[in-house]
């Protein structure tokens, strides 16, 4: 990546600071364009701010629709992300 567009993150699934990126190509699909966020597994929401923040930086617009295939423990109320399903969490013994 020659001129990339980086946001970084603290997610609680994955250890430390995880870095979005978007390369030269990529940024010019985003630019002057309104895209749907979509993510795996949500917990806190981290990595969905950080792909807004991404966007934003790139010159797009998030249009509202952000969905998660899973939502970990209290993340399936929000009412701002669609998610599919829950994603139970279990006691460590």
């Amino acid at each position: 990546m020659e001129h990339p567009l980086i946001v970084e993150d603290e997610s609680i699934t994955t250890q430390g600071k995880q870095m979005l990126c978007l390369q030269d190509e990529d940024i010019d699909r985003v630019r002057g364009h309104k895209v749907t966020l979509v993510d795996d597994v949500i917990s806190t929401g981290g990595s969905m701010k950080a792909l807004e923040e991404l966007v934003a930086k790139a010159g797009g617009t998030v249009n509202g629709k952000k969905l998660a295939i899973l939502a970990e423990g209290d993340s399936m109320g929000r009412k701002d992300i669609t998610v599919l399903a829950n994603l139970p969490l279990f006691e460590a013994e």
